[in-house]
């Protein structure tokens, strides 16, 4: 009867256990989500405010310049001077913020997931959200003082967290959901992230226009402090696990008693003077004698049993390509390292010795890239030409709608009934200011035609009689003489309320209006990436689909190039073909590469999609400029360029694919 209660007792116990264990993995992944909903809502601040950003830097409140160029000289001031930038130099810093972003992810990802197995994923976790707050505040400094400087230096330590975090997460998604529902985590965590980029499609262009940029800017800050204070939150589940808290065991590991320092036991370090080997502080690759046993749990020389933390699924024996089978219950050495965010064991090296291990980790990396055949440099060129006419495309979605739809030029012979009065608001004639073409008839405006404004203005405040109107102005006087829409902030009160009430309120509708289309893309990325990675595990076709979501991609672009049509459908396309894409071209990685070399290779082909996404900006930038300032149709036909040579590599890739067996389209089960 004691032994039975005994019994009893030890299995509540244990059921309580596995309870708490359960719950706290699902906040895990709760606290994971939020963290990567905050980061990707601030990544997208910019691409979301564009016509704001635009205005806001843009602008010269009090000016007698006629040139694009604009000084700014107004009274409150002291009459000092401030540079303002013109359209195309503002189109080239725009997309600099961008470019800035992915330079430090050239090099990130052979050493961020170092760092993630160094400190652990959820104190590098807050490491990277940290540099993310950091980087927005920079940011959003830089837009209060308008100082593009501080703005660039913002986006590039952004840069430094905003990739590197997403490998902390999904190595925490790993951790706790290995062996159970562990797809099902990356999916949910895909979906909940992506939704920040909605959420800031919706909300930072109404925040912007209702409290103005800076309190939209302010808005990513809290954002980020949320993901820091989410990181914090994953920190202390963590340390309570560690002290025994929700039971001691992690989904998929059977090791007994407290397993976590062998789950946070770093698999690289940096050497110090005190320690053997290189004293320059090189990435040193850690060696370790272990024994493996049948169910994953490894045995060091003392005799202890611990977690395997390579044990990713069952332990698959060696092929005879890798050299030769392993033998039950042998003892042998084996290096690991970390090129990137997959941990890789290598092969031990003839006679059962290991590499040198003061060989540095890059020289080892090198060593994997150079062995790399064709068919995955074939597979890089296609990340960077179709991913190049994905991402920087939703970086400037919001100002080719505008231009395309939502705020179009109104005809030109249009101009206003009193060419040198305010069109609409405070200070406009009573009577009203109607817009009429040359012929002396009313031009007609359909909603979405930017309304017409005065070609000049001489205004100061001091001459208004009622003062509660010029009280919330910027300036003291606006003295245009050749006034242009580059010199209009709709953000300033004078121009929202006094002025041109009317364009301001055609712009506030279309930059909402945009903002919320040129989340579609998105919104599919969030719901329809899980189901897009299960149906193609099932059906295989990858090199396929990816040639189907590129002539996809060159149908959405042409169609936005040359018609003008609602952007609707072209966009839903867009989002369909970007699911499609992403669901087939990482998965096609590890079919390339030695087992060994996949972390390499994930890493190579990451590095080299950010070269695309640091130049392929400045490039848009350049044909902006070059099109007369403006998207249509040259960056479009950019566009279709780059989506046609996706076509042409996927045809490639299926060739050569056939020739080797097919191994990029079969199924995976």
């Amino acid at each position: 009867m004691t032994n039975n209660n005994t019994n009893d007792h030890e299995s509540n116990s244990n059921s309580g256990n596995n309870n708490n264990n359960n719950n706290t993995r699902w906040m895990i992944l709760f606290l994971s989500c939020m963290t990567m909903t905050g980061v990707y809502y601030s990544f997208d601040i910019p691409a979301a405010l564009h016509q704001q950003l635009k205005d806001t830097m843009t602008s010269s409140s009090s000016s007698s310049s006629s040139s694009a160029t604009f000084t700014n000289c107004s009274t409150d001031t002291g009459g000092t001077c401030t540079h303002h930038d013109d359209e195309s130099s503002f189109s080239m810093k725009f997309n600099l913020l961008y470019s800035v972003y992915s330079i430090p992810n050239i090099f990130l990802p052979f050493f961020g997931g170092t760092l993630v197995d160094s400190v652990g994923p959820h104190t590098a976790a807050l490491i990277f959200a940290s540099l993310t707050l950091g980087g927005q505040f920079l940011f959003a400094l830089g837009t209060s003082y308008r100082n593009w400087n501080l703005m660039l230096l913002g986006r590039t330590f952004y840069g430094f967290g905003g990739e590197s975090i997403s490998v902390a997460t999904s190595t925490l998604n790993h951790e706790w959901f290995q062996g159970k529902e562990l797809a099902l985590s990356f999916g949910i965590n895909l979906a909940v992230s992506r939704l920040g980029s909605v959420v800031n499609d919706f909300m930072s262009p109404r925040v912007a226009n209702e409290y103005g940029v800076d309190v939209a800017m302010l808005l990513g800050v809290g954002m980020n402090c949320m993901s820091v204070c989410m990181t914090l939150g994953i920190c202390g589940l963590t340390l309570w696990r560690k002290k025994g808290g929700g039971g001691n065991n992690i989904v998929g590991y059977d090791a007994v008693g407290d397993t976590s320092d062998s789950l946070m036991e770093p698999l690289l370090s940096i050497n110090d003077n005190n320690g053997s080997g290189d004293d320059n502080g090189s990435l040193i690759v850690q060696e370790e004698n272990v024994k493996e046993e049948p169910n994953g749990e490894v045995q060091d020389e003392d005799g202890d049993v611990e977690v395997n933390p390579l044990n990713l699924s069952s332990r698959e024996k060696d092929d005879e390509n890798d050299g030769g089978d392993r033998e039950n219950g042998e003892s042998e050495t084996s290096t690991v390292m970390v090129c990137n965010t997959i941990t890789m064991e290598i092969a031990p090296l003839e006679g059962g010795t290991t590499g040198s291990s003061t060989d540095p980790i890059t020289n080892t990396c090198m060593g994997h890239i150079v062995q790399f055949d064709v068919m995955f440099w074939l597979l890089c060129l296609s990340c960077v030409v179709v991913y190049g006419c994905v991402l920087p495309f939703n970086n400037i979605a919001s100002g080719i709608l505008l231009e395309r739809n939502y705020f179009t030029d109104p005809p030109q012979d249009c101009h206003l009934q009193h060419d040198d009065m305010c069109s609409m608001g405070d200070l406009a004639p009573e009577e009203g200011n109607m817009a009429m073409d040359s012929h002396g008839d009313t031009c007609v405006l359909n909603q979405y035609m930017r309304p017409i404004i005065p070609s000049s203005i001489h205004i100061y405040a001091s001459n208004v009689d009622n003062k509660t109107i010029s009280d919330d102005w910027v300036n003291d006087s606006y003295v245009f003489d050749h006034l242009t829409e580059n010199d209009l902030d709709c953000g300033d009160t004078f121009w929202r309320n006094a002025c041109t009430a009317d364009y301001c309120a055609a712009q506030k509708m279309a930059t909402e209006k945009s903002g919320r289309v040129m989340s579609i893309p998105y919104l599919f990325s969030a719901f329809l990436s899980p189901l897009f990675g299960h149906f193609v595990d099932r059906i295989g076709r990858r090199a396929i689909l990816a040639v189907v979501s590129c002539v996809l991609l060159v149908s959405v672009h042409l169609s936005l190039a040359c018609m003008s049509s609602s952007p609707v459908v072209p966009l839903v396309g867009q989002g369909l073909a970007y699911v499609g894409y992403a669901a087939v071209i990482w998965p096609s990685v590890p079919l390339t590469v030695r087992k060994e070399s996949v972390g390499t290779a994930f890493g190579a082909m990451t590095a080299i999609q950010n070269v695309g996404l640091a130049l392929f900006p400045l490039l848009i930038a350049f044909i902006y400029k070059g099109g007369g300032n403006r998207y249509i149709p040259n960056v479009e036909y950019f566009f279709v360029i780059c989506a046609s040579m996706g076509v042409l590599i996927g045809i490639l890739l299926n060739i050569l694919d056939r020739k080797r067996g097919g191994i990029l389209n079969k199924a995976s089960f």
